[in-house]
């Protein structure tokens, strides 16, 4: 009987033995499980000077970049070729560019709609210039929110805002092609906004980090 006993006690020994093997892996699973991994800094804290963001996301507009970035005042401390910003910081001036122009735009349409001396203002030309009035409205307003949107982290909605106003001034450009004589009305200024919009989106994607 007493072997027997011994017996119990050393199977009942090595069940817990092995239950406690079990628990400290568990635990040590469930510890690893916890504990947070390393984050990588904000991409948004990502830093370029004027003429290094310029290249990188947007060399085939290098001169105009350069200028208008390093025009504007959110990003003059990055206008040398030693002292950097923010990407998120020079996306929001770059949007921000595109809304000035685009909102002068607005503004010299609603002029010559209603300027009668305009020459062989016809019906379509009229129909034209009330479109594309309508459409740098709309634009206008898509890239304001577009620059909330970078100051508020939306980084993804931002560039979406800026592709769509951009969109609106392609229907524009598209909507004139048709008008006899003036056909390039708004060319120039449609080609400056929608210029300034691929810069503004090129430097946006500079956040998630420079192009492979």
């Amino acid at each position: 009987m007493a072997q027997n006993m011994a017996s119990g006690a050393s199977s009942l020994a090595g069940v817990r033995a092995v239950l406690s093997v079990f628990l400290v892996a568990a635990a040590a699973a469930s510890a690893a499980a916890s504990t947070p991994a390393p984050t990588a800094a904000p991409s948004s804290s990502k830093s370029y000077t004027v003429e290094e963001a310029c290249k990188q996301a947007a060399s085939g507009l290098h001169d105009l970049c350069v200028a208008t970035l390093s025009s504007s005042s959110k990003a003059a401390t990055a206008s040398s070729s030693t002292t950097s910003t923010t990407a998120a910081a020079l996306a929001q001036a770059a949007i921000q560019a595109a809304q000035r122009n685009a909102s002068e735009t607005a503004t010299y349409l609603s002029s010559i709609y209603d300027d009668d001396s305009l020459e062989n203002k016809t019906a379509q030309l009229q129909q034209c210039l009330e479109d594309c009035g309508e459409r740098y409205e709309s634009a206008v307003e898509q890239l304001s929110d577009a620059a909330s949107a970078v100051g508020s982290g939306a980084y993804s909605e931002s560039e979406a805002l800026v592709a769509a106003g951009q969109a609106e001034v392609k229907l524009c450009q598209r909507g004139c092609q048709a008008v006899p004589e003036h056909r390039n009305i708004l060319t120039a200024r449609n080609r400056e906004v929608d210029q300034l919009c691929s810069i503004a989106i090129a430097i946006t994607k500079l956040i998630r980090g420079p192009p492979e």
